[in-house]
């Protein structure tokens, strides 16, 4: 699973570099022509998740579970982003913050976003898309827990001004976790060592409902 994340991540990064044109070139002449940065906050409604762990128990003896869920769960994300357009009608950022994934599970994603705006007016509202990629960390008892955190939406973008535009956003998130696995056997809360895990699958389904300023 810690691989998984890392080829759609090049492949959103070789789409963007093949888009940009010479036409991007020679519009872009300022530093705020051609990066960018911004903030975004998103409510996460988390509404499905699977898990499957299976392991040597400390007795000798195999333990499998798997279940799904199908609910509901109130998250929050909190995002800081820094990028480039490489046209007019492409940009490639760098995502990072705090995010909520399910119930008493948070990360700390470091995602790689490309969006494709539609419309050749910046200073006209514009229909967009976007899609990223990229692994999130979290505490899990004494060690370091990789994710991999997919996300693909739309939404609208109002201009404020030249250099200031306001986003309506709304998407799908996918994070894929390897969650610590607690001992049924032991009354406090004792995590299986890695060694014995012979598989640990989470998976949680989100819808993220959005608003970030880009500058």
């Amino acid at each position: 699973m810690r691989k998984i994340f890392i080829y759609p991540v090049a492949i959103i990064a070789l789409l963007a570099l093949y888009q940009a044109p010479s036409s991007a070139q020679q519009e872009n002449t300022g530093f705020f022509d051609k990066f960018t940065f911004g903030i975004e906050g998103s409510y996460i409604s988390s509404v499905f998740v699977y898990r499957h762990f299976n392991f040597i128990s400390s007795y000798g003896y195999r333990i499998d579970h798997k279940y799904s869920d199908i609910g509901y769960r109130n998250n929050g994300e909190f995002l800081i982003h820094f990028g480039l357009n490489a046209s007019r009608h492409i940009n490639l950022s760098l995502y990072t913050g705090y995010s909520g994934v399910y119930r008493l599970k948070t990360t700390y994603p470091v995602t790689l976003r490309v969006t494709g705006l539609f419309g050749n007016d910046p200073m006209r509202g514009r229909w967009l898309v976007f899609a990223d990629a990229g692994p999130g960390f979290s505490d899990v008892g004494d060690r370091i827990s990789l994710s991999g955190i997919w996300k693909a939406g739309g939404g609208y973008r109002v201009a404020l001004s030249r250099f200031s535009k306001l986003d309506f956003l709304m998407s799908v998130r996918t994070v894929m976790s390897d969650n610590g696995v607690s001992d049924p056997e032991n009354a406090s809360a004792v995590y299986i060592p890695e060694e014995n895990l012979r598989r640990n699958d989470a998976i949680y389904l989100a819808l993220t409902f959005g608003i970030g300023i880009t500058f």
